[in-house]
């Protein structure tokens, strides 16, 4: 009885092992699954034609993205994993109760365990500050929105065990935007509202957002909308009471990491009129980094800068203005004001995200403040410099020269960071100074970024000056390396 078991039990175990190949041979590479790129099948030679020395670790690394059954042998395996262990096999995605599922890097902006620094609030508030000080100097009118996290609106079904952080997430940040004058678009209390009151109906089919997935639904995204044009001062159709219903049509992008080869989709609201708009160009999807519409809309041109949030919320605003610009490239630039005519900017980025509007997130050029950050100041050269110098780096952007500069030296939380020059005039020399975008550094030290036209002479001896204990600091910048600039 022995030997026929043994038999059967190798027999099925070599079948396994040979399954994937046969999958591969009778049935094709598997399709990408979830968000994974596609790999592309590895060739012996490279484009010069030369033997390609890598095609080993490739062919390894596309038979284990294409092997034959390997969406349905993941499907499987987080469907096990979730039913008898209530664990996730994607570390980007998080288990939630009654069958909700959460983009797990939220998870710790809601309990507190990540907050945004001082530093970071300030960054984010003051680049904003820059751009919309730019975009008004260019004849536009600014606002900024923070699209919630999914955990932010439905906490309720996020897994057992989690405490909310004494402070939200965004809250440090959107006290600086008030500092700073910023004009905000609050989605949050819009949308929480809105849940409220949807809950006390029990409209619980009714969903602001997915439960398959990490963002808004078109219903969600009609009152985000609402609020945007309202925060703008335009006149608009009221999206939110646009008719329609809900049906299952969508597919959520964390259930698709999880169970690639379900069927399964999610419950999207579908408007029961086409939006009145039209793309101005061909797009492959809403996740093209450059989307342009155009509508009836008496509302002016918009140049709106978006994350995904925006792929359900990009329709709805196109159909609202006369022109539409969606751009989802970063740095966010603004020089795309003037080429698209725009009279309305609007920047939009999911609260997870928002560390990354810390890191110098627009380009246009450099401003002089309208005086000098040191006016009224009397503070003697030798108290002003710093020893110690920094570090500039000159880097050719397209239509502009990107300079960053960076230094070993603690700045203030709260501390502009500007670039000055000094050159010789008639009654001695003259200081020249251009306000950079504060760029957050892990250890506090001061950093910024400005972009300054690509024929612009920047042979002179740049200076970084910012605040360290209350008091100006100027330190040096030394660079190596500095790019031919000037035309030349």
């Amino acid at each position: 009885m022995k030997k026929p078991f043994h038999f059967l039990f190798s027999a099925l175990f070599i079948l396994a092992c040979l399954l994937p190949g046969l999958g591969l041979f009778l049935f094709g590479p598997s399709p990408a699954a979830g968000n994974e790129t596609p790999v592309q099948p590895p060739s012996l030679t490279t484009s010069t034609g030369s033997f390609n020395t890598e095609f080993l670790s490739q062919a390894s690394d596309w038979f284990s993205r294409s092997f034959g059954f390997r969406r349905e042998l993941i499907t499987a395996d987080s469907a096990l994993k979730a039913s008898v262990f209530r664990t996730s096999t994607q570390s980007l995605v998080s288990l939630g109760q009654e069958d909700w599922l959460y983009c797990a890097e939220t998870l710790d902006d809601f309990t507190g365990a990540d907050t945004l620094s001082p530093r970071q609030a300030y960054c984010i508030a003051h680049s904003l500050k820059l751009a919309q000080d730019y975009a008004q100097s260019q004849g536009a009118a600014f606002v900024f929105a923070i699209a919630p996290n999914k955990a932010s609106i439905y906490p309720e079904h996020l897994p057992s065990g989690l405490a909310p952080a004494a402070q939200e997430y965004s809250a440090p940040a959107v006290e600086a935007l008030a500092q700073e004058g910023i004009n905000y678009a609050d989605l949050f209390t819009a949308l929480r509202a809105r849940k409220e009151e949807l809950d006390t109906l029990r409209n619980f089919g009714e969903p602001l957002y997915f439960t398959l997935d990490s963002h808004w639904t078109n219903r969600g995204a009609a009152l985000g909308h609402d609020v945007l044009l309202e925060a703008l001062g335009l006149p608009g159709e009221d999206a939110f009471a646009k008719p329609g219903q809900y049906g299952p049509s969508h597919r959520g992008d964390l259930y698709d990491m999880l169970y690639p080869a379900s069927s399964r989709l999610d419950y999207e609201f579908a408007f029961q009129e086409p939006l009145a708009f039209a793309y101005a160009r061909p797009i492959r999807d809403v996740d093209d980094l450059r989307i342009e519409t155009a509508s009836a809309s008496q509302n002016g041109p918009l140049l709106m800068f978006r994350d995904s949030f925006g792929n359900a919320l990009h329709s709805l605003m196109a159909e609202s203005f006369s022109t539409a610009r969606f751009s989802r490239a970063m740095p966010y630039d603004l020089s795309q004001i003037g080429e698209a005519g725009a009279q309305y900017v609007v920047v939009e980025m999911v609260e997870r995200n928002l560390p990354l509007l810390a890191e110098a997130p627009f380009i246009f050029p450099a401003q002089e403040p309208a005086e000098s950050p040191l006016e009224g100041e009397s503070i003697p050269m030798q108290e002003l410099k710093l020893d110690q110098a920094g570090c500039i780096e000159l880097v050719p952007s397209g239509q502009y020269v990107k300079v960053t500069a960076t230094i070993d030296a603690a700045c203030d939380p709260d501390s502009p960071v500007y670039l000055h020059t000094f050159t010789p005039g008639d009654s001695g020399l003259h200081i020249t100074f251009w306000e950079g975008q504060p760029i957050c550094t892990e250890d506090g030290t001061a950093a910024c970024a400005a972009y300054f036209p690509a024929e612009a002479q920047l042979d002179s001896g740049f200076y970084m000056l910012f605040r360290q204990d209350g008091k100006w600091r100027s330190a040096p910048l030394e660079c190596t390396d500095i790019p031919p600039t000037g035309g030349n």
